[in-house]
């Protein structure tokens, strides 16, 4: 029996990233533009954006709403200065991050909460109340061709 796993948008984007957004420096370390993972859901009428940012200090984090965009950015310090020769292993990334996501529809950029806990960052974009649907009619024109 097969079964089908769900699978998340971003997911194809991680699978890159480990395959070529290592670079090894000469140091045998390596430096990589990373990405924080994130996941974009709907709850109570709101738009939910939780992205894991462990190790960054909130005060470096910056949500910026335009139109449709949400934007996230900061970056992720070092906390002490380490020789590359000292390291036995390297696997955290540190440096600016970006992440840009696509919201269902504009937005006030005043309702949008962002809340930082445990390394977590939570942005909730309330969504609109009001749905409205519209019928669009289709009018016929005669061809050229039936005259």
């Amino acid at each position: 029996m097969f079964t089908f796993a769900r699978r998340s948008p971003f997911e194809w984007m991680n699978q890159m990233d480990a395959i070529f957004g290592r670079a090894l420096e000469p140091d045998g370390s390596s430096r990589v533009a990373w990405t924080p993972a994130c996941e974009v859901y709907a709850r109570d009428g709101k738009t939910v954006v939780r992205c894991d940012v462990p190790g960054v200090d909130p005060g470096d984090i910056h949500v910026g709403v335009r139109g449709r965009m949400l934007t996230i950015s900061g970056e992720r310090k070092a906390v002490e200065e380490i020789p590359g020769d000292d390291y036995w292993c390297r696997e955290i990334a540190y440096g600016s991050f970006e992440r840009t996501v696509t919201l269902p529809d504009e937005v006030d950029a005043k309702a949008v909460k962002a809340t930082y806990r445990n390394g977590q960052l939570n942005v909730e974009v309330p969504l609109r109340k009001e749905l409205t649907a519209q019928t669009v009619p289709v009018s016929v024109e005669q061809s050229a061709l039936a005259a």
